[in-house]
């Protein structure tokens, strides 16, 4: 989380009663151990497939953050520009300004600009190396405005903002795009505002040693990669986007809705990241993108359901178990953790650092049929460090049955 912390700060001088199921016979399939319905402890968690539906507190907003999500499956990744950028920092999606510079958003001093301009909906991701001695940071951000000429007021005004006032910065120029309106205060960090049809593709590179020049060749880089990726994106009319399916195939009745005791630490917040996705898009949330893409190529992972917890369709059964012991993966200081009873095929952990986005540290990876699903539990300071989450048992086992009810 220091690293996480650090690259906020450089950012910053740049600019989520007991129920149980039913016994269901059938024979176990291929690869998986059988499991009985009616034995699992699932508590107060949600036992069978929900409804996925909008929320309309604000049905403007609701329906701009479909867009926000589909834009995060072409919002390309940091490993390309710099394979070394693989430690995971934050990934939202936000359909205002207010919401922009949240959680290591861009900078609230760009708020006004993009408000002003007509802002549909937007995405930024943020990788580190890892390193503690020597940093660096990769912050990229993807905004959509209604028009061509927006978005070019938009970067104009957030250039103008990052270039004056108690520390101004200096141009730097990115090779290939005179109106990248690239800047700099000691070399150490650049950015960039770089207008695209409605879009605003906003650069952010730091690390420790100034070298104005060698990040200014990586925002290029970053540049090259990503309006391709955009002038392939098919952009969809504001008051089209409920014309879109919300649960495609029924990928996200497959995810755990809400308990009616309450969300898991309070992640109806988060609900912005909630929906369905590519997986390009899914791949700013992984932890080892590098591994976690070429798993996602070789299982054949083509539809991902994002919402108390996260569920991918594979190929098949024996790719999904693949898939499961890639997402399961322990870093040097995670630990395994007990998987629910009755549920032998469930690979669970305890991360020695919290996710940056949900802030939950432990995860349980099961597999049923050809699906996998990750279910995520945040345990105290003093039960951390025990092998057994029962809360994430319950969570899991909840799971397992709401895949089962879905057939």
């Amino acid at each position: 989380m220091k690293n996480t912390a650090r690259l906020a700060g450089l950012l910053t001088v740049l600019i989520i009663g007991s129920g149980c199921a039913a016994p269901i016979s059938g024979q176990a399939k291929p690869g998986m151990a059988p499991v009985d319905l009616a034995t699992l402890k699932t508590g107060a968690a949600v036992t069978e497939p929900t409804t996925f539906e909008l929320k309309y507190s604000d049905t403007a907003k609701t329906v701009r953050l479909i867009e926000g999500r589909r834009l995060l499956d072409v919002l390309i990744q940091s490993i390309d520009v710099d394979p070394e950028l693989s430690k995971r920092g934050t990934t939202r999606v936000f359909a205002d300004g207010a919401d922009m510079s949240k959680d290591d958003g861009l900078p609230e001093m760009f708020k006004a600009a993009v408000d002003d301009n007509h802002f549909i909906a937007g995405v930024t991701a943020s990788r580190t190396n890892g390193s503690v001695r020597d940093t660096r940071g990769m912050h990229l951000s993807v905004l959509h405005f209604a028009t061509a000429q927006d978005s070019k007021n938009a970067a104009a005004a957030m250039y103008q903002l990052s270039t004056t006032g108690e520390r101004p910065r200096q141009p730097v120029a990115i090779s290939g795009y005179p109106e990248a309106n690239g800047s700099s205060g000691d070399g150490s960090a650049v950015s960039s505002f770089q207008a695209h049809g409605p879009f605003v593709v906003v650069v952010s590179m730091s690390q420790e040693t100034p070298d104005s020049a060698g990040l200014a060749s990586k925002i290029k880089k970053t540049l090259d990669l990503q309006l391709p990726a955009l002038d392939k994106y098919r952009v969809i009319a504001p008051d089209d986007l409920l014309d879109l399916p919300l649960d495609p195939d029924g990928i996200m009745r497959r995810a755990t809705g809400k308990s009616p005791s309450g969300d898991p630490y309070g992640m109806s917040y988060h609900e912005e990241d909630f929906g369905t996705f590519e997986p390009s898009g899914i791949l700013h949330f992984e932890r080892n993108p590098a591994e976690a893409r070429k798993a996602f190529e070789e299982a054949g992972v083509d539809l991902i359901g994002r919402r108390y917890s996260t569920v991918y369709r594979t190929r098949d059964v024996e790719s999904a178990f693949k898939l499961q012991t890639v997402l399961a993966k322990r870093g040097k200081s995670d630990t395994e953790l007990a998987p629910p009873p009755g549920i032998a095929d469930a690979q669970c952990v305890r991360l020695e650092e919290s996710d940056p986005n949900r802030g939950y540290n432990g995860i349980c990876v099961l597999v049923y049929d050809r699906y996998v699903a990750v279910v995520m539990s945040l345990a105290t300071v003093s039960r951390a460090s025990l092998q057994v989450d029962p809360i994430l048992q319950e969570r899991t086992a909840a799971q397992y049955a709401i895949l089962k009810k879905s057939e």
